[in-house]
């Protein structure tokens, strides 16, 4: 394969294809021997043929379909049926867009990636995880053959088998999907998913309790593998997040300054982030430095080159531990829990997190304020029963 990204296609190149990197999100490879017909490698590891031309100046392009449930031959006739409708004056693209009824769930799933998720949320990836995962077999359904009742009825399904959030972030999905679809013009029935109602959720609070902490540790220092062990400790004491962790740079962090430099394109809330240092987490970088294999802090064999999500690693953890219902993001609540306790404030709080919104502050904030205000009655209560004890003391005396 050439450096350009051109080749001839066939099966097995493209079964060979590695993911896009988690920097690039997606790999756009063009086909030799088809005009137009190239073939988009999402870092989730979808691979869309597709075919782009010109057309009275303005670029157009046709999803043509999924490897492997699109075959290059296919694909390929499919592109010079595309060329051959415009030599004739018929836009397929354009057909398609009129042909509401015609297009299905994941050609309308498509182009909600390519004209809204890619451009407003930069985890887009995980989003077509999830779809690939709930809606796999409607793919193929047309949107009008989606009926509210398969949509509850699915929303059911995910809840007893993944559990009720996982059901209503599906339902959500699919409802975005079709809220875009109507809004573009490309669907012109009624969403499906507009008037279901929401499994009950309630907001999480868990944090690594002071009961739990030692055992944590623990079974963190008897941890075999340095990079996992390195990883987790860092989640804990910074309070980041597990993406910005996961894809922390060592020309991101200057040591002199004792800052870790988070770009905004990185960051959830699209500000650029300045994490200042302790002494403890410098000394788990220069350990790091010292066996560095390539750019990223914590490294991985993958295509990404750093380490991806260590779920697996993290139940070992919490096993050893002894301690359940904990998730990784769950430590940098620990972390603003902690600061509250030691007296830190709203704001150094939401600096040290990165908080956009105040109220995301506040939350974690009230509650483990709540804490300190249950330790300082009991402290009040203690006090009073003891000035008790010694007045009837008193008394008896007399």
């Amino acid at each position: 394969m050439s450096e350009n990204n051109r080749f001839n296609f066939t099966k097995r190149d493209i079964q060979e294809l590695e993911p896009a990197s988690a920097d690039k999100q997606q790999v756009r490879y063009l086909d030799t021997k088809e005009r137009g017909l190239y073939l988009l490698v999402t870092s989730a590891g979808v691979k869309s043929f597709y075919v782009r031309r010109k057309v009275i100046g303005k670029s157009e392009r046709l999803f043509l379909g999924r490897f492997p449930e699109m075959s290059v031959e296919q694909a390929r006739s499919k592109a010079a049926e595309f060329h051959s409708s415009i030599s004739k004056g018929h836009n397929l693209a354009q057909v398609r867009r009129e042909e509401f009824g015609e297009m299905t769930l994941g050609e309308l799933f498509d182009e909600y990636i390519q004209r809204h998720a890619q451009k407003s949320c930069k985890t887009w990836n995980v989003i077509v995880q999830s779809f690939e995962r709930d809606f796999q077999p409607w793919k193929t359904r047309r949107l009008s053959a989606i009926a509210a009742e398969d949509v509850e009825k699915l929303h059911g399904r995910i809840a007893q088998t993944r559990g009720q959030y996982a059901a209503n972030r599906a339902l959500e999905l699919l409802r975005a999907v079709y809220n875009k679809g109507i809004r573009w013009k490309l669907f012109r029935g009624d969403n499906p998913a507009a008037n279901l109602t929401l499994f009950k959720e309630e907001t999480r609070v868990r944090i690594l309790q002071p009961n739990e902490f030692d055992k944590f540790l623990e079974a963190l220092e008897y941890e075999s593998d340095d990079t996992i062990r390195d990883f987790i400790m860092l989640s804990l004491l910074t309070g980041a997040r597990k993406a910005n962790l996961l894809s922390m740079r060592w020309s991101d962090i200057n040591a002199d300054a004792k800052l870790w430099f988070i770009s905004g394109e990185e960051t959830k809330n699209g500000r650029p982030h300045a994490v200042p240092l302790t002494e403890r987490e410098l000394a788990i970088l220069r350990r790091r430095f010292q066996t560095k294999k390539n750019e990223y802090v914590f490294y991985g064999d993958g295509a990404t080159g750093h380490l991806v999500d260590p779920k697996r690693a993290w139940r070992r953890v919490l096993k050893a531990a002894g301690i359940t219902d904990l998730h990784l993001h769950d430590l940098r609540r620990s972390m603003a829990s902690w600061m509250a306790n030691t007296g830190a404030n709203v704001s150094l709080i939401q600096s040290a997190l990165n908080h956009k919104d105040v109220k995301t502050t506040l939350f974690v904030y009230a509650h483990t304020v709540k804490d300190s205000e249950r330790k300082a009655r009991e402290k009040a209560h203690n006090f009073m029963l003891s000035r008790k004890k010694k007045s009837i003391k008193s008394v008896s005396e007399l």
